[in-house]
């Protein structure tokens, strides 16, 4: 979107940066509020948010939307579920389908790999081993991620408790969190409120949070301590699983290392009473 140029977007201070940034990011949700509104969901003053439209040569909030609305309705005439379907009546082989999605995954981490702070990773992993308990907080289809990172953890890390259901055990949950404790809340795109007032909770506890997402602009990293970020590319509405699942091994191999000698006991014990077991089995 040529509103604005980037040598201008970047010399603006912080809080004015991250207006027009989120702006530009997020334009359909953008021309929905108002003033008041916008400036609640990033946390400054409505004064900010209008003195950032000015120092772009707009009058104000007003004129910004009116800016963005013709990307808006673009955007509608051809989302991102349009796209999918268009791309499939495109394509002349299956194998070339599966080509797109694999060639689309693989960019995706390589992306993630350059955004990702493997000193943020390094904390996160540090924090998780030092805490009482710590809970991973992954809501609908995204409670794959969370499912997926307490297996990993667990034998390493046996206070691991990934938090998946809403309502009853969420809640249950929250009333547990202390500063001793660690909360971890995933979230992507439009992310659960259910989860952002959980991890608000947490911060309010005294619990170290962190944030897996993939927008420095989500409305978890305000309650987070450590952001964990993924790339993700906004026309393909499952993308940000691929970083989140690749995060969560890194966490893994993180976590192994962190806790040497006793992980490599722990696997060896541990592949020691499968054999006992037989849980495979053997041709």
């Amino acid at each position: 979107m040529e509103l604005v140029k980037n040598a201008v977007l970047e010399s603006l201070p912080r809080k004015k940066y991250a207006v027009i940034k989120y702006a530009l990011d997020h334009p359909d949700e953008t021309v929905l509020m108002n003033t008041a509104e916008f400036a609640n969901k990033l946390d400054v003053d409505p004064v900010t948010v209008i003195k950032a439209c000015q120092e772009i040569g707009l009058k104000g909030f007003h004129e910004l939307k009116k800016k963005l609305k013709p990307n808006v309705q673009q955007m509608k005439s051809g989302g991102a579920i349009d796209r999918f379907l268009n791309e499939f009546e495109v394509n002349t082989s299956k194998e070339q389908a599966i080509r797109n999605s694999l060639s689309r995954d693989a960019e995706m981490l390589s992306k993630t790999i350059e955004k990702i702070s493997y000193d943020k990773i390094i904390a996160a992993s540090e924090a998780i081993i030092a805490s009482r308990n710590t809970y991973i907080i992954g809501l609908g289809y995204i409670g794959n991620v969370a499912n997926y990172l307490q297996s990993l953890l667990r034998s390493h890390i046996p206070h691991v408790q990934a938090v998946t259901e809403y309502n009853g055990m969420l809640f249950d949950y929250m009333g547990l969190f202390s500063k001793e404790d660690l909360v971890m809340a995933i979230g992507f795109d439009k992310c659960q409120n259910q989860t952002i007032k959980a991890l608000k909770r947490a911060k309010e506890r005294g619990a170290t949070t962190i944030a897996l997402t993939d927008s420095e602009y989500s409305p978890l990293c305000r309650y987070s301590k450590y952001k964990l970020m993924v790339y993700t590319a906004p026309d393909y509405f499952l993308s940000p699983l691929i970083g989140a699942f690749s995060i969560c091994n890194a966490m893994l191999h993180c976590v192994v290392e962190l806790t040497r000698p006793q992980s490599t006991k722990r696997v060896l014990n541990y592949n020691k009473l499968l054999r006992e077991e037989k849980v495979y089995y053997q041709g």
